[in-house]
Formats: C-alpha cells, sequence, structure tokens
C-alpha cells in the first residue's frame, strides 16, 4: 500500500526482510533512479530536488537604529533570487535582513520594523515585508530580544539593488503613545 492505494510491485523476502526494486519505490515519490557503470553507483533524486545551488549572495553590514528604547541592529544582508519564506508555496525574490530587535526597558513596547517601509536604490518601494518575514515585530516585554529576518519581495533587477532605505514609526507604550521618534535607515551592502 502506498499512500492508501494499493500498488503492485515485486516483493522480495531475503533473511526474513522485504526488499522491493528502488526503481519502483523511488518513482512512486515521483523521484528519479540513475546508475553510473564507472562507479558501480545508484543515484536517487527527489522530484523536488534543484541541482543548482542557491545564487544567493550575503553581505555582512552594521547599521543601528532605535526608536526611544527600542534598538535594532541589522548585520547581514543576503540578495536571493529564490527566497524560501514557506515551505508549500513558491520562492520568491528578495533582499533579506538580518535582524535583531531589543527592548531596552522594563515596560512593555510595541514596535513594528517588519511593517516599515522599505526602498531600494532602485526606485522599487516595498511596504509588504510583514507577509515574507519572521516574527521581529510586534509587543516586547521588558528587556527582551527578538531575532529573525525581514524579507523584502522585490519585483526588479536584483542585480541592481545596491542599498535598502527603511522607515519605521515610533516604538510606543501600552497607552498607545509614542515613546521614540520614527526611523530612518540606510542599509548600503554592495
Amino acid at each position: 500500500m502506498f499512500n492508501n492505494k494499493q500498488q503492485k510491485i515485486d516483493v522480495r523476502i531475503i533473511n526474513n526482510q522485504p526488499y522491493v526494486p528502488l526503481y519502483s519505490i523511488v518513482g512512486l515519490f515521483g523521484g528519479k533512479v540513475t546508475y553510473e557503470k564507472k562507479t558501480n553507483r545508484y543515484q536517487v533524486t527527489s522530484k523536488d530536488f534543484n541541482p543548482h545551488p542557491s545564487q544567493a549572495k550575503s553581505y555582512t553590514v552594521n547599521v543601528m537604529g532605535a526608536s526611544g528604547p527600542m534598538k535594532i541592529t541589522i548585520n547581514k544582508v543576503t540578495v536571493d533570487p529564490a527566497y524560501k519564506y514557506d515551505p508549500y508555496l513558491p520562492p520568491i525574490k528578495a533582499v533579506v535582513l538580518d535582524v535583531v530587535v531589543e527592548n531596552t526597558s522594563s515596560a512593555k513596547i510595541s514596535w513594528h520594523p517588519a511593517q516599515g517601509i522599505f526602498a531600494l536604490n532602485t526606485g522599487e518601494q516595498i511596504e509588504d515585508a510583514l507577509l515574507y518575514s519572521q516574527n521581529v515585530s510586534g509587543d516586547f516585554l521588558g528587556h527582551t530580544v527578538k531575532k529573525g529576518k525581514i524579507a523584502l519581495p522585490v519585483h526588479g533587477d536584483l542585480e541592481r539593488v545596491r542599498m535598502v532605505k527603511c522607515y519605521i514609526h515610533a516604538a510606543f507604550d501600552e497607552q498607545l503613545q509614542p515613546v521614540g521618534e520614527d526611523l530612518s535607515l540606510e542599509i548600503p551592502f554592495r
């Protein structure tokens, strides 16, 4: 039985162990089997195997900013033509910021860096980063840190992207009162 469907496959019992042909089983999963006569090796490839490694390029940066007691550090920028933000959805072209966001106060503060407005040096503006980003926004209890990625989906030519400008609204307290200023950052990386 494979996925609750009966399959006809030759099964052999050797030393009380069931054996089935490699080609038959791999085929059920949509994969492929190749044999190299020179090395006498079989190679199994899954249906979603990508023989071309990611063409992503990463750049170390050190950009910091603050809005009141909230601090953000961007330490790496990755330009990825096939960023996989969800295993069930197709990859996207993206500029990905590795960030550390910290509440340096003892108070509960709300801040939303992933909901900022981002502009590339190419003129493209991105306002939907939250959808593709990890949880580095929201409520922060006192003296807490969130680390993760803010992924900016890019529709234009990634090779031309050399800088990201970001504008993040001020952090605010539980009474929705600002506790800092709006933050504007430039992140050059190539």
